[in-house]
């Protein structure tokens, strides 16, 4: 045996070894000691299978029964021993055997300058693992990404090396015909980038559509926060306000006894009349034992009855719930402000709306229901608004929903529109 044929029989298994971790790499690697131990293990294992196949059967043989010997056993390994999809693993491991082609690549190249063989090996010895350490680094986790995200990106990013490995193994392992010159085969792996780059392309800019739909409903959502902890911030100034003039009380007092006193009866009745509509003002109604319903409900009652709308609460909602704050405050404010939009442009008698909230079954939940006048259109089952800047609240009740993995509905029907939302609580 020369010393060109040990070279390359010596490079036939180190692209085993390549191979075979790229592949547990690309699958998404083991998860412990026991998974790592017998990805090791294979290495000799298939080294001791495929060099007797290599000396007494010979190379073109030893390719051919490459994919039975190897690529299928390693297959199988990652579905029963690291627990893989088989489309990830099947993915997985042709995809290595196309990245084999980058050394085989750096081969060709520097055995066509030198016109070396020998040199060419050489290389092949040289760069096989600076290539594993890059790919490692820089393509494997985008790459386990990729086929992770969905099933139609696994059969998207799967694609292009499923089809070149059955390509490859038809026209060069199995027989001779890409080297034949048939125009149709020297076509195909142009063909499949081409189709290739454009499904990617088209996925890729639904991907970035589906991501910039997601910012800006990210971007929504925490302005809504942010003036959910506003409006938090006010009415809790209003209820210290009340407590204020609680406080003051006993000042009111020795004024009214003085106009008493003096004998100003009329005096001490307009005083007591502005005292109490500056107290009626911001004094929060009680409507259940959280504070932040009760300023919330009662912010809405001023508002409601300045417009001459009718608001009935039944509110039935502990001091304390797992919900924060901020959510909760956007959940009922954004409904009820719609709410009251929506009815101040009705008859008289239409100008009401209804709140429920309250624990059921460990899971809260808010309705409101308001008449409405006209033609509401939906669109994935949220109303849509006609107005400018507006429908940003019934998209921020739609990811408070969705983020705490609960249930929302927005139903129009018989003039009649009606807001639900559930959303599972922790545990007090």
């Amino acid at each position: 045996m020369t010393f060109l044929t040990a070279l390359g029989a010596f490079n036939y298994g180190l692209v085993l070894i390549y191979g075979l971790f790229l592949s547990a790499h690309i699958a998404g690697g083991w998860t412990n000691r026991r998974q790592k131990r017998l990805i090791w293990v294979l290495c000799p294992l298939f080294l001791l299978i495929q060099t007797p196949c290599w000396l007494i059967l010979g190379e073109s043989a030893t390719k051919q029964l490459y994919p039975l010997i190897v690529h299928l056993p390693l297959v199988l390994i990652l579905i029963f021993a690291l627990k893989k999809p088989l489309g990830i693993a099947l993915v997985s491991v042709c995809t290595a055997y196309l990245c084999c082609q980058l050394p085989r690549w750096a081969d060709l190249t520097v055995t066509a300058v030198t016109r070396s063989p020998m040199v060419g090996e050489i290389s092949y010895t040289l760069v096989i693992y600076p290539v594993f350490l890059l790919l490692r680094r820089y393509f494997v986790r985008p790459a386990y990404s990729a086929m992770t995200v969905s099933p139609q990106s696994l059969l998207l990013f799967g694609s292009l090396p499923v089809a070149y490995y059955f390509f490859d193994y038809a026209t060069v392992v199995y027989s001779d015909a890409l080297s034949m010159g048939i125009r149709a085969l020297n076509e195909f792996l142009p063909t499949a980038l081409i189709v290739f780059y454009v499904m990617f392309l088209s996925a890729y800019h639904k991907q970035m559509q589906t991501r910039a739909d997601a910012d800006l409903q990210r971007s929504m959502l925490e302005a809504e926060l942010k003036q959910a902890e506003i409006e938090v911030t006010s009415l809790r100034s209003m209820e210290t306000q009340v407590a204020v003039y609680q406080h003051d009380m006993r000042h009111h007092l020795t004024g009214i006894d003085g106009f008493l006193a003096t004998d100003q009866p009329q005096l001490a009745k307009e005083y007591i009349k502005k005292v109490q509509a500056d107290v009626d003002a911001i004094t929060p109604k009680r409507f259940c034992e959280n504070e932040l319903v009760n300023l919330l409900c009662s912010s809405f009652a001023h508002k409601a009855n300045a417009a001459g709308i009718r608001l009935m609460v039944d509110a039935k909602l502990p001091k304390v719930l797992s919900l924060p704050d901020t959510e909760l405050c956007s959940l009922l404010s954004n409904g009820l402000e719609n709410a009251l939009h929506a009815v101040v442009v009705l008859e008289e008698v239409n100008q009401w709306v209804e709140l429920y909230c309250g624990i059921r079954l460990n899971k809260l939940l808010i309705e409101i229901k308001n008449p409405y006048s006209g033609q509401i259109t939906m669109r994935d089952g949220l109303p849509v608004s006609g107005r400018d800047g507006h429908g940003y609240g019934c998209r921020s009740i739609r990811s408070i929903a969705e983020h705490h993995h609960g249930l929302y509905s927005f139903e129009p029907q018989n003039g009649m529109f009606t807001l639900r939302v559930i959303l599972p609580l922790q545990d007090a």
